[in-house]
């Protein structure tokens, strides 16, 4: 190891401690910490049996670059301006375009447009209410856990070490991820994932030791540790946490034979967009050219001289944009001071659960809260199985339509009047209710005095263009089997349908930049397929062949599993 990638190591590994340390002391969170450093650059996954793979290069490789956080508008943009040239030249760029490389222009992000949904809905195929991550975090009604794959509300972020030592996001899955699926007709499919929190059915897992420390101290940073560093400081950590997976990576490629499926996670680029002062915009395109751009050289060129770019297509994906907010109380819509959604609730006499993974059994709540950037659920209990306030309510049982009014009526009068928590007045763009109905949308709008009407009606008399497909992705979230883990009021703040930075609200900590909403600037994503030997024609055809002028976020594994298996995966 060079003397300048070990400093590199070192000071990402001091910031990395104090972030740690600073917020939560030595605890749980370090012990998983430790354990994720001890680990080393990669882990075995499974044994991998030599008779049972095919032929070599039998079938097209693929690679999946999956940087977190970029929207294909300012992607594609950068790119045909030629101002990313080594991430044109993985994409087949000549640098007078892209002969050997097609870009999508309809793919959607499903609801809410944030990371552990997004991912999870293209790493399995399917939507939110059948693989059942509805969100960053949320509520499991029959078991009464909180999950939290990527914590907003919860400080303490043990689980989101366990992604890496135990696998924590995997099991939160309902659905077998892509890998487990391409692995049913390719038995002998090698794959190598680096750093994604979703990689069940993989062969190893490359890490790197900084991004998970990163991911787990997410809502904390911008109040503890990153206040301390200059813009400079704080680019320069969130680019050696990702660069560590691409030299992990590259270290593999030069030891041994390629994988057949290789799926490299960038987060810097999204880490960085809610932390800095600039706009999203901008910060994103100084993190793209100052920190992407020389990892996909090093890539690029590690692939060329093992030979593993020759039969290998390139997929570049993403989960969601960004949406410049303020970074002050007023606008953000947290747990702790004052004017917050979980004193709406108390001031209509709900017992909201604690802000904590876990709560003791005998706890009382009848109300649980889960954030997800411009998108909040709220979950009641039937309170008829609580009523005295003396033993827990049975979360088992889906919330009475009067307790879900009753919610529901306390946001919507505060939003107009701001009679119970003045500071939340008129921050509220969208208040929808579950409604328990055997056809049609399980949400609809709530218009006050327990009124409702559906999605599509209330959308064709009040329009909200910003919000592309809103019924349909909200169907995508609601309507399947582990539906009710999107809560039983979903609050959507004024946000992704504001023009001004101070127009804009969101549920979280402070932040300069969120996501979250069912806006364009949040839900539009890009999708790239390269190939060296083929011309975009025949790209755009393959593409075409998979989505069938359909936006759903799932259709990325399908395509994942047409690159690979060919037709015969569309059966």
């Amino acid at each position: 190891m060079d003397d300048s990638r070990f400093a590199g190591r070192i000071r990402a590994a001091v910031f990395a401690f104090l972030a740690l340390s600073l917020p939560l002391g030595l605890g749980g969170c370090v012990w998983q910490a430790a354990q994720f450093w001890v680990a080393g650059d990669q882990v075995e996954l499974r044994e991998t049996d030599p008779a049972a793979r095919p032929a070599p290069r039998d079938r097209p490789q693929l690679l999946v670059l999956a940087i977190d956080g970029i929207d294909r508008a300012l992607l594609y943009r950068m790119l045909r301006a030629g101002e990313l040239p080594e991430t044109a030249r993985l994409l087949g760029g000549d640098g007078a375009g892209f002969p050997h490389a097609a870009f999508d222009d309809s793919l959607l992000a499903t609801l809410p447009t944030s990371t552990a949904v997004s991912w999870a809905t293209m790493m399995t195929g399917v939507d939110p209410a059948v693989h059942g991550v509805a969100g960053n975090e949320y509520f499991v009604r029959e078991t009464g856990e909180f999950a939290a794959p990527v914590p907003v509300t919860i400080s303490n972020a043990t689980q989101v070490f366990q992604i890496y030592t135990e696998g924590y996001a995997n099991d939160l899955l309902e659905a077998p991820t892509v890998y487990q699926r391409l692995r049913e007709s390719d038995p002998g499919v090698r794959v190598w994932v680096g750093m994604h929190q979703f990689y069940a059915g993989a062969d190893r897992l490359i890490l790197t030791d900084r991004t998970a420390m990163l991911d787990a101290f997410h809502s904390l940073f911008q109040t503890h540790v990153l206040d301390w560093f200059t813009e400079d400081d704080s680019l320069s950590l969130f680019r050696e946490l990702d660069e560590e997976v691409i030299e992990n990576m590259d270290d593999l490629l030069e030891s041994e034979a390629a994988a057949d499926v290789i799926t490299i996670y960038l987060p810097g680029l999204d880490h960085y967009a809610h932390i800095t002062d600039a706009p999203p915009d901008e910060s994103r395109a100084t993190y793209l050219r100052q920190g992407i751009e020389p990892m996909m050289a090093e890539l690029r060129e590690t692939l060329e001289e093992t030979g593993a770019l020759d039969d290998r297509y390139v997929l570049l994906i993403s989960d969601h944009g960004h949406t410049g907010v303020v970074h002050d109380d007023a606008h953000s819509l947290g747990i702790d001071g004052a004017g917050e959604p979980r004193q709406v609730l108390e001031a209509g006499g709900f017992t909201v659960r604690p802000f904590d993974l876990e709560v003791a059994d005998d706890v009382f709540f009848d109300a649980v809260l889960a954030y997800q950037g411009a998108m909040a659920y709220v979950y009641v209990a039937d309170r008829s199985t609580c009523a005295a306030h003396t033993s827990p309510c049975d979360w088992r049982r889906p919330a009475r339509r009067s307790d879900i009014d009753a919610a529901a009526e306390l946001y919507h009068r505060n939003n107009l009047q701001g009679l119970l928590v003045p500071e939340m007045q008129g921050t509220l763009d969208l208040i929808l209710v579950r409604r328990h109905r055997d056809d049609g949308d399980v949400f609809e709008v709530y218009r006050g005095d327990g009124r409702s009407q559906p999605v599509a009606d209330y959308l064709a008399a009040t329009p909200r263009p910003a919000y592309p497909q809103l019924a349909a992705r909200l169907r995508e979230l609601t309507e399947g089997p582990h539906g009710d883990r999107a809560g039983d009021v979903i609050l959507i703040a004024h946000n992704g349908d504001r023009e001004r930075a101070d127009e804009r609200y969101y549920f979280a900590p402070l932040y300069h930049s969120w996501h979250g909403s069912p806006s364009h600037r949040d839900s539009d994503i890009p999708l790239i397929l390269a190939h060296r030997q083929k011309d975009s024609a025949e790209l755009e055809a393959l593409i075409d062949s998979v989505l069938a002028g359909r936006h759903p976020q799932r259709r990325v594994a399908d395509l994942i599993l047409r690159l690979r298996l060919g037709a015969s995966a569309m059966d």
